[in-house]
């Protein structure tokens, strides 16, 4: 009977430590990377800004536009983050946890390349639909 219950608890004790390294090995391995959720919200929260606004440009690697109000809104890097501003002033986080920020004005609309502090890199193209119907 001691046997019995030497085995249940020894069983116990082995599954929670396989449990608890998992959840430590998984939360560790992102400590310094993008988490899937928090890339894919940037971008379409960046998506609807840029829906309806005109006049993209970049302009020293920083993305400028003008939203539906008029306002001058610009997208650029700040020490380890992504951040938005309007007129040149304000400091609203979009994203962080990164390494570098490119964009890139290309024929199809621009093209925008992150690179997170683990070294991963993100891409993503916004695309300018009203241009395609005219």
């Amino acid at each position: 009977m001691n046997l019995l219950y030497s085995f249940v608890i020894y069983a116990l004790i082995i599954s929670s430590l396989t449990m608890i390294l998992t959840f430590l090995v998984t939360n560790s391995q992102y400590s310094k990377d993008l988490k899937p959720y928090e890339w894919e919200l940037f971008i379409i929260q960046l998506h609807q800004e840029m829906k309806n606004s005109v006049n993209w440009t970049v302009n020293n690697n920083e993305l400028l536009f003008e939203n539906k109000q008029g306002q001058l809104i610009s997208i650029s890097k700040y020490n380890q983050l992504i951040r938005r501003q309007v007129y040149g002033m304000g400091h609203e986080i979009l994203l962080m946890k990164i390494g570098t920020l490119n964009f890139e004005q290309q024929q199809e609309g621009i093209k925008m390349t992150v690179s997170s502090q683990a070294g991963k890199e993100y891409t993503h193209t916004f695309r300018s639909y009203k241009d395609l119907s005219r």
